[in-house]
């Protein structure tokens, strides 16, 4: 079991396999370790170089011989820390290089629709960031209510600052007419703020509607869904699509008043 977890985390099963060992072991040579979990003294050795690399093993010598200890398991919550700030730092890297990537790609590959589907809530946050990469407007039929219910409100104001003040990318939304969802915007949104539009609507029976997300930006149209526990987003890649999306999005815009 503890092993186990160990792997789940990214360690090989050698290299858990060890640093379990180790941690009852104490301070120890590679003989002594390498009897202990049943491995070769030069694999051993290799494995215990890597698990310091890591931060999860340290070694001193005495007389000529090189001793290894296990860290205390603490080090486990430091290696995650570490991973999650690095891949923190590469996802927003990557959310600039998306168009370049998509740049390599010919036209072909954008003759038919391209869907792609995204679960959980992570997948959910990754149909989000998709939308940052907008060259131009995005178009947006806000569900806010799911947002909210899913504690995911922080996440909008990150997103919200990101769109605004690093991407610049310009936002009319409708939303359904409620005073949670007035207090949102007027709480955490400039009035004067060209790169947010947004529009009430009123009619409780179109405000039904509003069970699921809509993103329409460039050539693509975003679908979220956020009931708890099942969580997906959905990217449909299609020019007819989207701007067909957008016609109807325009005349949906131009019946409400600001």
């Amino acid at each position: 079991m503890l092993e186990l977890k160990l792997a789940e985390i990214g360690l090989s099963k050698s290299e858990a396999k060890i640093y379990t060992g180790l941690l009852s072991l104490g301070h120890q040579p590679v003989s002594i370790i390498s009897k202990r979990v049943g491995l070769n003294r030069t694999t051993t050795y290799s494995i215990l170089r890597s698990l310091a690399k890591k931060g999860f093993v340290a070694f001193y010598n005495k007389s000529s011989t090189t001793y290894f200890v296990a860290n205390d398991p603490n080090c486990l919550i430091g290696y995650l820390d570490s991973k999650c700030r690095t891949y923190d730092y590469f996802r927003s890297e990557l959310v600039n290089l998306v168009p370049q990537y998509r740049a390599l790609m010919n036209e072909y590959t954008f003759s038919k629709p391209v869907v792609t589907y995204h679960e959980g809530l992570e997948g959910v946050k990754h149909v989000m960031y998709d939308a940052l990469t907008a060259k131009g407007n995005c178009f947006a039929c806000l569900c806010l209510h799911k947002w909210f219910k899913s504690g995911l409100k922080e996440f909008l104001l990150e997103y919200k600052d990101f769109r605004i003040a690093t991407k610049q990318i310009p936002l009319s939304a409708i939303v359904p007419d409620t005073p949670e969802v007035r207090a949102f915007f007027e709480e955490n949104y400039d009035k004067n703020n060209a790169l947010t539009q947004v529009k009430y609507l009123k009619d409780p029976k179109y405000c039904q509607l509003f069970e699921n997300e809509i993103n329409i930006y460039d050539d693509k149209v975003a679908i979220i869904h956020l009931e708890r526990g099942q969580e997906f987003g959905v990217i449909i890649q299609s020019k007819e699509i989207s701007n067909m999306q957008k016609s109807i999005f325009q005349l949906a815009w131009n019946g409400l008043e600001f």
